[in-house]
């Protein structure tokens, strides 16, 4: 598989996501995040955005998104048990394995997803993660987990002045 090319797609399409701003809805709104949505040219169904100001510099905010074995992430999202690095394919793009636990008191069962991952420093300042679902050779459907498949997702934090 062409993990290269498949994560630089993802890049474009989450850069596409960040400039188009048309079609976005608001859809839940509270005094620090928006969220909103709109239809997805990808796929039938809706792509959803959060947009939140943090302060710190972009350097200090991605030290607790990045996506990395060990990285603050997965000690303070409930959402995220366990991120393994499987394959690292370049020094900014890596196939990584996240888990999450099981939900609403073990009806929903305990998820994993397998994706390839593109960390880009934009020439604005911003800093990004692009993942999207792959098959990697070395984890297969896992037992106890449903394999869960994301499309395009990440995050991307941008500087503003003051």
């Amino acid at each position: 598989m062409d993990y290269e090319h498949k994560a630089k797609a993802v890049a474009d399409c989450l850069l596409s996501y960040r400039r188009d701003e048309s079609g976005w809805k608001v859809c839940r709104k509270s005094n620090d995040v928006v969220v909103s949505w709109r239809p997805s040219s990808e796929f039938p169904g809706n792509v959803y955005k959060g947009e939140g100001i943090v302060s710190g510099s972009p350097e200090k905010v991605w030290e607790c998104l990045k996506p990395v074995p060990n990285g603050l992430r997965v000690k303070w999202d409930s959402n995220v048990k366990k991120f393994e690095l499987l394959e690292q394919i370049m020094e900014d793009i890596s196939i990584c394995r996240t888990v999450t636990p099981s939900a609403a008191m073990g009806i929903i069962a305990p998820r994993d997803f397998v994706d390839v991952i593109l960390v880009k420093q934009h020439e604005d300042g911003s800093i990004s993660s692009n993942a999207t679902n792959v098959i990697h050779p070395s984890c297969p459907s896992q037992p106890g987990y449903v394999r869960g498949f994301n499309h395009a997702c990440g995050c991307i934090c941008i500087p503003i002045t003051g």
